[in-house]
């Protein structure tokens, strides 16, 4: 194929073979491109096979598929529409009108064409994938599993991606984990030594609460597959047992040990062993780092797991340190920048330094709550009490209806001479009492010592608690609360 590519470089005008020209098509799409890009070699085709074939309906697919992939999809209908009058069968014309609509959210009229290419090509199984993907997308699962059972029953071997992404399919549904059982038990009727779905089996019955099956399904797993990363981090997951991932490291593949370490790492920090947490840490980076690996979400949360380690190990400049590196790996997610605000808060004691992040972080991702409850409660310690007023009006452009914010805004209105204004907002915050009087300590204790203030936060415990809980036993409230 790579010579056929590379004559058509040196020679595109000359007449070939219509099929030459998808299979220089083929060559150019195993390209890595972003979705809403198409390689402009690949342009460069279609536009000398319309010239050689101009009636050719793959060729007018494929143009339609370019129009759908970079957006322009009234353009990619057209097409399609008159070319379903002439070949109305014709598999890619349904295949790119089913897109089509489901771009368009007209999910009937999509699942219409993808079961009319079924009834067509009932041993299609990436149809039947997608068909899986939009009842769950549309939380439809029985009709889900349907198309599940009549896809597996034509192909149900190990297949890794297949199962990974009905899990996550599965995911955001109420109640998934009962039916996700439901999907990986059937497909273990149709291949018991799958592994993979033995994985997700174990990882369904852990989420339910089910320790027991959740084990013996990873054993299940592991005795299949002896060397499977995934299994290990899934029993590693459900037992805690620090010798699973030990064990782990020595049977994984090389390749994987990077994601046992951080495993490992992580179970040492969320027990607060910092300096165990540590060097795993280090090794997942290392590791990244002489792989050049493209794991970029690994790379950016390791980094940042350890420098909250370094933060909390008393040594703020190796934490700044990996911080920065973690932004420049990825600069799009907030964590560390919130992290390095805080970091130059209360480690480096640095006010400038924390807000000029904070309104750096603010601009960036101005739909952040915390970022701007963090900035406030900045600007509050600094008695800037204007300045907070200012920054809750602009907050309130990106967050609506949020009533953490107006917290705040009652302090620094309270420390303005707007105490009535102050008063009104407490009075109306739908907030938890107990966590109200928190969120004021925190922000500013003397407003506490004001009997106004004292009198509403009674006046909001009294309104919630519960009637048939109200009595002369406290310990008995508390006792339920």
């Amino acid at each position: 194929m790579k010579r056929l590519v590379l004559d058509f470089e040196k020679n595109p005008n000359i007449y070939r073979d219509v099929d030459d020209f998808f299979d220089i098509i083929d060559f150019y799409y195993s390209e890595e491109t972003p979705f809403h890009d198409i390689n402009p070699e690949v342009e460069k085709v279609i536009k000398v096979a319309e010239r050689m074939y101009p009636d050719n309906t793959d060729v007018k697919v494929q143009r339609a598929h370019i129009y759908y992939v970079q957006g322009n999809v009234d353009s990619a209908m057209h097409i399609l529409l008159n070319l379903e009058k002439l070949e109305p069968d014709h598999e890619g014309v349904m295949m790119g009108l089913a897109d089509c609509y489901l771009y368009n959210n007209k999910f009937d009229k999509a699942m219409a064409y993808l079961k009319k290419i079924i009834r067509i090509d009932p041993e299609n199984t990436d149809v039947y994938d997608l068909m899986i993907q939009q009842y769950l997308i549309h939380c439809n699962v029985d009709k889900a599993f349907e198309c599940f059972q009549k896809r597996i029953a034509i192909k149900a071997d190990d297949d890794e991606d297949f199962l990974t992404n009905i899990y996550h399919e599965l995911t955001p549904i109420p109640q998934v984990y009962e039916a996700a059982l439901k999907f990986f038990e059937s497909y273990i009727e149709e291949n018991p030594y799958s592994c993979n779905a033995w994985v997700y089996v174990a990882m369904c019955h852990y989420e339910l609460k089910h320790d027991d099956e959740a084990i013996d399904a990873s054993n299940y797993a592991l005795a299949i597959n002896p060397h499977s990363t995934l299994a290990y981090m899934t029993k590693f997951t459900v037992t805690n047992d620090l010798n699973v991932a030990y064990e782990a490291l020595q049977n994984v593949p090389e390749v994987d040990k990077y994601l046992i370490n951080a495993q490992l790492g992580d179970a040492y920090f969320m027990a607060h062993n910092y300096y165990s947490a540590a060097p795993y840490y280090r090794k997942v980076i290392d590791y990244l780092d002489s792989e050049h690996s493209d794991d970029v979400v690994v790379n950016y949360l390791t980094r940042n797991k350890l420098a909250n380690c370094y933060a909390r190990m008393n040594d703020p400049a190796s934490a700044e340190k990996l911080f920065l590196e973690s932004i420049a790996i990825n600069p799009f997610f907030d964590t560390s920048y919130e992290d390095l605000a805080h970091l130059y808060r209360y480690e480096f004691h640095d006010a400038e330094r924390a807000e000029n992040t904070l309104h750096f972080l603010t601009a960036r991702f101005p739909e952040s709550k915390s970022a701007w409850l963090q900035y406030l409660e900045l600007l509050l310690e600094l008695k800037r009490y204007e300045d907070v007023i200012d920054t809750v009006s602009e907050a309130e452009q990106h967050i609506s209806d949020d009533d953490d914010l107006y917290v705040p805004l009652a302090v620094a209105y309270y420390n303005t001479g707007r105490k009535n204004e102050a008063c009104l907002l407490l009075h109306n915050v739908d907030i938890d009492c107990i966590y109200l009087e928190d969120l004021l300590r925190r922000y500013d204790p003397n407003v506490l010592l004001d009997d106004e203030v004292m009198q509403i936060l009674q006046q909001k415990r009294d309104e919630s608690r519960p009637d048939d809980l109200y009595d002369d036993n406290y310990d008995k409230y508390n006792d339920r609360y």
